[in-house]
């Protein structure tokens, strides 16, 4: 596995190194995630139906408090639907498809907490979508440091075939920033592009 992120002059970054050792943790939790998704998936569905049957036990109840705890119940379901469902896109790692480069930034932000300020020039992307916004989300957040209100300023610029990303924060850099980056750097580089720090840069291919 190649997971070098570049430093400023293009070279492999020796100021940020990866703890392979919680990487190769990282992919050993991570090789049970499809098992886990269908499992939790075939659970939920089953509280769902019981949900579906309590709500039309209730049809013309006026045991308003107990309706209003089910609707509370079928809501937060729902919500873990949600999330599941976009954990389970991360492991649908076959199946290219193209997204705006703003989209996907914002995406990014969005998996973290993180808000990406600033203009994004037009274009598209291909690759493996959601797990590139997880990857990139994973860069952002380790260079946007704590708290609310977390943002990193963005500038783009395209360069021929590519456009790179300058992300930029005034927070203290993560303690584990060498394993995000080392973990966004191997993503990307499958997408083609590749990762630099000091700004964070993503280079990325773009139509």
């Amino acid at each position: 596995m190649t997971a070098d992120h570049l430093d400023e002059s293009g070279q492999p970054c020796t100021k940020h190194p990866a703890n392979l050792d919680q990487i190769l943790t990282y992919a050993a939790i991570g090789s049970r995630v499809s098992s886990f998704n269908h499992d939790i998936a075939s659970k939920l569905q089953g509280l769902m139906m019981a949900l579906d049957e309590i709500g039309e036990l209730l049809e013309g109840s006026s045991n308003g408090d107990l309706r209003r705890a089910t609707e509370t119940a079928q809501s937060s379901l729902q919500e873990a639907t949600t999330m599941l469902s976009a954990n389970r896109a991360l492991t649908r790692t076959g199946t290219k498809t193209k997204t705006e480069l703003r989209d996907l930034l914002r995406a990014a932000g969005d998996k973290v907490g993180v808000t990406v300020r600033g203009d994004v020039l037009n274009g598209q992307i291909e690759a493996v979508v959601p797990l590139l916004a997880h990857s990139i989300g994973l860069a952002i957040d380790a260079i946007a440091g704590t708290g609310r209100g977390r943002a990193v300023d963005v500038t783009t610029s395209r360069d021929g075939a590519h456009v790179m990303c300058a992300f930029t924060s005034t927070a203290e850099l993560a303690k584990n920033a060498g394993d995000a980056f080392a973990l966004a750097a191997f993503v990307v580089g499958k997408a083609g592009g590749s990762l630099r720090c000091s700004p964070l840069t993503i280079q990325l291919p773009i139509s």
